[in-house]
């Protein structure tokens, strides 16, 4: 990355889903069951520099004991 920058970014993402919908009376719906079909990341753009291709995906060293 070209300016240090750890926590602000755009990320452009194709999602496609299937939700389950309950109108009530009035006609308002409430989602009350969701289906990931597909969920694509497209593209992590720096927030800060505009970089594209320099933005490296860094694990936190707890990332795994958040459970």
């Amino acid at each position: 990355m070209r300016c240090g920058n750890l926590t602000r970014f755009d990320v452009t993402r194709r999602t496609r889903l299937r939700e389950f919908l309950h109108l009530d009376l009035g006609g308002h719906p409430t989602v009350e069951e969701t289906e990931v079909l597909l969920d694509e990341l497209e593209q992590v753009r720096c927030r800060w520099c505009d970089a594209v291709d320099s933005v490296e995906l860094v694990p936190r060293p707890d990332a795994d004991d958040a459970g």
